[in-house]
Order: structure tokens, then C-alpha cells, then sequence
């Protein structure tokens, strides 16, 4: 097994980060003109105050030796829950341990934050990623779709066993007594 460190960053090194954001997700996305020329256009379209939606960026980045392997980074929204908005590990470094160790790392890391949980979208094909979080306790809490990845699975880890009856409690359906 590959030795590895989890460490903050202030910012992953360009371009590098680039290519290893697309090498992890070749399978998943499905880039095109029309949606870089769409992305663009409301880039370009949007105040600078609506470019900045959430609290700042925190990325953790998991690296053998130097050399950065798999990153995890998010933003804590509304009613202190840490968005996860993507994590990677190249395939050449799967399997080894270092995606349970970056979900550690930013459940631990969100805790500290005042976080009450984590919440993650994931395309519906990404089976390892949803297996390794239902491991680790998260729940599918809801589907969604995205013009680049396709439809979404949400998944919810709750810190809180209060919340976490609460959302069994409202995930279940209601059945009606029959009289």
C-alpha cells in the first residue's frame, strides 16, 4: 500500500489540478462546446457578488510524497451543513485507502466547523464513491440532475442522531391506519 498524507490547501497548483480533475472524472462527464460556451456566457453575465454563493472554498488534498493524488473540498451553506462539491482519487491510486481517508478528513474538519453534517451529489453511474458513503454512514437523500454529469444521487451523513431520526422519520412514508 502506497503511504499518503492528507493536508490543507489554500489552492491546488493549475494546471496540474485541471488534469487530474479530468483524468478522475473522464468516465463521468460529458463536456461539450455548447455547455463551455453556455458556462461562459453567465460567467461573464453575473455580478461579482453573485459569483460568490457560498462561504469560502476549503480543500484538503491527499498527496504521495509531493505529488497531489485525490483532493476533497466544499463550503459550509445555510444552516451550517459542509457542501462537499467534489472529491477525486486518480485510478492509479484507488483502492489504497485514500478516499475513506479525505471523507475523514472532511467530516473531522467540518465538526470543527460547527458543521451538523455533510452533504454530497454524485453521479448515479459513480458506484464506488456511493458504496464507500454509504460505508461511512451517509444516506441517499435525494436525486437531481446536472446539464454536465448527468442525473445526481444526494447523499446526507447526519452528526446528530436527533437529526438523524428526524430524517429517517420524514424519509419514510406515511402510512395511513385503516380504521
Amino acid at each position: 500500500m502506497t503511504s499518503f498524507s492528507i493536508r490543507h490547501a489554500e489552492k491546488f497548483p493549475e494546471p496540474g489540478f485541471s488534469e487530474l480533475n479530468r483524468a478522475v472524472f473522464v468516465d463521468m462527464q460529458q463536456p461539450s462546446m455548447e455547455w463551455a460556451s453556455t458556462l461562459a456566457a453567465e460567467t461573464a453575465a453575473a455580478a461579482p457578488a453573485e459569483q460568490q454563493v457560498h462561504s469560502p472554498m476549503h480543500r484538503l488534498g491527499a498527496y504521495v510524497q509531493d505529488e497531489l493524488v485525490g483532493w476533497t473540498c466544499g463550503w459550509m451553506e445555510r444552516g451550517n451543513v459542509f457542501y462537499v462539491a467534489n472529491s477525486g482519487v486518480l485510478a492509479s491510486h484507488r483502492r489504497q485507502g485514500i478516499y475513506t481517508a479525505l471523507m475523514s478528513a472532511i467530516r473531522e474538519h467540518a465538526k470543527s466547523m460547527g458543521a451538523v453534517a455533510v452533504r454530497s451529489r454524485h453521479s448515479v453511474m459513480n458506484n464506488p464513491v456511493i458504496i464507500a458513503k454509504l460505508r461511512a454512514g451517509f444516506h441517499i437523500s435525494g436525486l437531481s440532475h446536472s446539464a454536465q454529469m448527468g442525473t445526481l444521487v444526494e447523499m446526507t451523513l447526519h452528526f446528530f442522531p436527533e437529526r438523524e431520526a428526524l430524517f429517517r422519520e420524514r424519509a419514510l412514508p406515511y402510512v395511513v391506519p385503516v380504521a
